[in-house]
């Protein structure tokens, strides 16, 4: 299959929603790895969570543990873009992928055993988010090998919402079966889940990239002057960054708030988290049925100061079932965000470089754990509530800003140069 196509759709019209899936058996395959990756994934992210707060007591130590999950995106996101416009993408995505699996398999024996320590965990946590690096990556730059342009959109929000629907299933099913068969059984289900994903992703096709002349270093130095010199890609990149850094980091202290404010436990935890995955699932298949939301900076923008907002608001909820429906909305405008940033970018560049420039955009996702470790400083001493709330109000202030800076943005429509090059999968 050739990337690219003819673009018959209407640029303001609705698609049928399952489009891609149906017209792209490959991208099926894709559909159903990142299905079962993410459902390890999100299950994973909640009982990394409750582990550090049990072998611990520590909310800064909740926030340790993220900042090392998410810390190798920061390192390893641009050596990971020149790779995989270089070498096989289904390579590269099957081997990061055993890597996590691999990962939590062992922290399971560890657990079975008694063995794990706290330092245990966090280098459990900092190898499972470098494999996580490469996957998110590798995975971001396949989509658009696997469908033709006129379904781009589509699939990018399909794949958005194969990535937010286990957080429905997997936050929900977790909690659960922390209370029926213990922490280390739901850990099983865990590394169960990470194992099915290798199988699938074996099943996909061989994607070679077009960009493999030059150094290493000349291709990496590339990718960032590409986005240095557009300006509709550094602007993307400059909105991009700013939930990661300010609004993401509550959802480290989602165990502190329904432990120490809502008065929850894990399977309450379990219920908030699935219903920040159902606001994801519903924004996320709102983008795939209409491609003048993906496609539009103007609403990229909008969702994210209603991202901002509704984080908060879920940080002041007196009440636990409206907090929950705030995270429900939360999960809504972060998962437009999301998809809307990713079908910009995919749009505004050809295959050749499309995985250095997606790289960069997954570097702003580095920017997490920076925004996390002092967040959990703040919560150790003055509380969670307090921490999320200083970090969404400079977030509000920080997008006016950059909204303003970038004129493209406020704009209803991108209209970049697209210069899409053939990608050959075999």
């Amino acid at each position: 299959m050739v990337q690219g196509g003819t673009d018959t759709r209407p640029e303001s019209g609705r698609i049928d929603v399952l489009y891609s899936l149906r017209m792209y058996p490959a991208f099926r395959v894709l559909f159903g790895t990142t299905l079962t990756t993410n459902a390890a994934f999100w299950m994973w992210s909640l009982l990394i969570g409750w582990l550090a707060l049990l072998l611990t007591d520590s909310p800064f130590f909740v926030g340790l543990t993220g900042f090392l999950n998410g810390i190798p995106m920061l390192i390893v996101s641009l050596p990971a873009g020149v790779l995989i416009d270089r070498v096989d993408r289904r390579a590269v995505l099957l081997l990061a992928q055993i890597v996590v699996a691999l990962v939590t398999v062992v922290l399971v024996v560890f657990l079975w055993f008694d063995w794990l320590r706290p330092w245990q965990l966090l280098l459990a946590a900092f190898l499972s988010g470098t494999g996580m690096a490469f996957v998110f990556a590798t995975r971001s730059a396949l989509v658009a090998n696997l469908v033709g342009r006129e379904a781009l959109a589509n699939a990018v929000a399909l794949t958005s919402t194969a990535q937010n629907a286990p957080r429905i299933v997997g936050p929900a099913m977790a909690g659960p079966l922390v209370g029926a068969i213990g922490l280390t059984g739901a850990f099983t289900v865990c590394a169960v889940f990470q194992v099915v994903s290798v199988i699938i992703t074996a099943r996909l096709p061989r994607v070679v990239p077009a960009g493999r002349g030059g150094t290493f270093w000349r291709s990496f130095v590339e990718g960032l002057e590409t986005v240095w010199r557009r300006e509709h890609l550094l602007a993307l990149m400059a909105l991009a960054a700013l939930p990661t850094l300010l609004i993401f980091p509550y959802t480290n202290f989602l165990p502190v708030f329904a432990r120490d404010e809502l008065g929850l436990g894990a399977t309450g935890l379990g219920i908030l988290m699935a219903l920040n995955g159902i606001g994801a699932v519903v924004g996320s298949v709102t983008v795939a049925a209409r491609r003048s939301i993906g496609e539009s900076p103007r609403v990229l923008v909008i969702s994210v100061l209603a991202f901002a907002l509704t984080v908060f608001a879920f940080a002041h909820a007196p009440a636990a079932w409206l907090a929950g429906v705030f995270l429900l909305l939360a999960g809504g405008a972060g998962a437009v965000y999301m998809a809307s940033t990713n079908t910009l970018l995919q749009l505004a560049v050809d295959d050749n470089i499309r995985g250095r420039v997606l790289s960069v955009y997954l570097l702003t996702w580095g920017l997490l754990p920076v925004g996390t470790l002092p967040a959990g400083a703040i919560a150790d001493a003055w509380g969670a509530p307090l921490a999320v709330t200083v970090l969404t109000l400079a977030a509000i202030v920080a997008i006016v800003l950059v909204a303003l800076r970038f004129p493209v943005l406020r704009h209803p429509t991108l209209a970049p140069e697209r210069a899409q090059a053939a990608t050959r999968v075999r």
